[in-house]
């Protein structure tokens, strides 16, 4: 800032001696902007300067609180981070060594900035032994696509611990198997299960304590001697616990939004973060769960001998194509005829198919319509393509095939934004993710910067050509595969230079 004697000599010059800004500017020797702020200026009251607050330790991991922010904004409230789960991430993730306070104070003021709501969950207490039982739903990325799918929480308030499966569906199958693998995951069965008034158990409300349950609900609660305890409708608040698990695992579980490889491998990764979960302290008791949880877990049932087999028989007729129809599906049954007749054994996830005799003719994966959109790829990447020290961090970055994962995994920044905008460039040109990957995998990592070759490589991967080889007349058959031996040449090599 010029002294105010500076500023007086611009005011006269302008004002008294009407000199332009190009003028001033030579005259006194200073930039051609500076002259016209001071000479032009009308508003000379004194300024009050917004403080900036500086963050020494948090400031390097700005960018990525604001790409998961970001990213939280196209999110559905229920998946978006919550402050502490911010810092849980750039200390586990990040290597972040900075405090708490100051995580979760920066990201309220960026949440209040972006005009974000938090929910709270109400808590019940229950005596140990019992359990409450609800469906929630969330979203996971299952090969680039965002499939939207059901998940099972089963939560002990005594002690507050909680497992959860994830399922395709609420129907009875996969309700019962998901609850036989909570049993499993427990170690145990909870001697009284608090659930809603869900169809694939009730089959009818009759009054105020009185169900009529489905079939084989009632042979499942028969089989692991629980006691089963329905809400009064619209009473959900009666199994709090639970509603708050459904909740903050939505939350925290998965939060980022997991990528799934197999129903398998997501329910490994779930039982492990509630296993986890057991090392938080319980919010009344000021212990950790996992002593709590041992205690309860001893008033549980023992797991029965042999695990219930959840199944539905059907019997159904093969069409003249020799299909059979399920799940409003027309799937091939390999082994069968036309309008052949059949029994099905119909399980949460497959269909085994048998003729007349009980004979396994083949067992089908078990189709499932689900809810599911296509990921806007060029979307999440330009959210961060100004953050590449952020892109490992988030959703966009795990959902990448490997191949592009490790083209992006360069220490460089610069380097790997450039990378980026190349990966949006071939978007918008229209090559599909799948399809970028396959051509990068076929190129050396030396010419991942050349986009020429990728080019090429995009457009083979687009348009395979067959080569077929000529076949070469004009040598003669008797020596076309004839191998000369170099050494003769060179003995009269060194013949001649002797």
């Amino acid at each position: 800032m010029l002294a105010m004697a500076q500023i007086d000599y611009i005011n006269f010059l302008r004002e008294k001696e009407g000199l332009s800004i190009n003028s001033l500017a030579k005259r006194l020797g200073i930039n051609w902007r500076t002259a016209k702020k001071y000479a032009d200026r009308d508003d000379w009251s004194p300024e009050v300067k917004k403080r900036i607050k500086r963050y020494p330790i948090l400031g390097p991991y700005l960018d990525i609180i604001e790409a998961w922010l970001t990213e939280d904004l196209s999110r559905k409230r229920k998946q978006r981070h919550t402050n502490i789960r911010i810092y849980e991430r750039l200390r586990d993730e990040c290597g972040y060594t900075g405090g708490v306070r100051t995580v979760t104070g920066y990201v309220s003021k960026r949440k209040k900035e972006l005009a974000q709501e938090q929910k709270t969950y109400t808590e019940l207490i229950h005596p140990g032994g019992e359990a409450q039982v609800d469906f929630g739903t969330t979203d996971i990325i299952y090969e680039g696509t965002w499939l939207q799918v059901k998940y099972l929480v089963m939560s002990f308030p005594y002690s507050n611990a909680a497992y959860l499966v994830v399922l395709p569906r609420e129907n009875i199958t996969c309700f019962l198997e998901g609850l036989k693998q909570l049993f499993a995951q427990a170690g145990g069965v909870p001697r009284k299960l608090w659930f809603d008034n869900l169809s694939a158990a009730v089959a009818t409300i009759k009054g105020h304590e009185e169900r009529e349950l489905t079939d084989m609900f009632h042979r499942f609660k028969l089989h692991y001697r629980f006691e089963a305890v329905f809400c009064n409708p619209g009473a959900g608040h009666e199994k709090g616990n639970v509603e708050n698990k459904v909740g903050t695992s939505r939350r925290n579980w998965f939060v980022p939004i997991p990528v799934m490889t197999s129903w398998k491998q997501i329910n490994q990764q779930m039982n492990q973060k509630a296993e986890k979960a057991m090392e938080n302290e319980h919010y009344k008791h000021k212990q950790p769960i996992q002593s709590l949880w041992e205690e309860e877990r001893e008033k549980l049932l023992q797991l029965p001998r042999d695990s219930f087999e959840v199944v539905h028989l059907e019997t159904a007729k093969l069409d003249k194509y020799g299909k059979v129809h399920i799940d409003q599906e027309r799937l091939s049954v390999p082994g069968g005829g036309a309008q052949q007749l059949v029994s099905l054994k119909v399980y949460w996830d497959c269909v085994e198919v048998m003729n007349q005799a009980y004979e396994t003719l083949a067992v089908i994966p078990r189709p499932f319509s689900l809810k599911q959109r296509e990921m806007d790829w060029i979307q999440e990447l330009e959210q961060v393509k100004n953050k590449p020290r952020a892109i490992p961090y988030t959703v966009v970055y795990a959902a990448l095939p490997e191949t592009l994962q490790r083209y992006l995994d360069i220490a460089d920044l610069p380097h790997r934004k450039r990378r980026i905008k190349s990966l949006i460039r071939w978007l918008n040109d229209g090559y599909r993710i799948y399809q970028v990957a396959e051509a990068i995998i076929h190129i050396s990592t030396d010419l991942w910067d050349e986009e020429g070759v990728i080019y090429q490589e995009l457009y083979r991967t687009i348009h395979p050509e067959q080569l077929d080889y000529l076949e070469e007349t004009y040598t003669p058959s008797d020596v076309r595969d004839y191998e000369p031996v170099l050494e003769a040449y060179d003995a009269l090599t060194r013949e001649v230079w002797t």
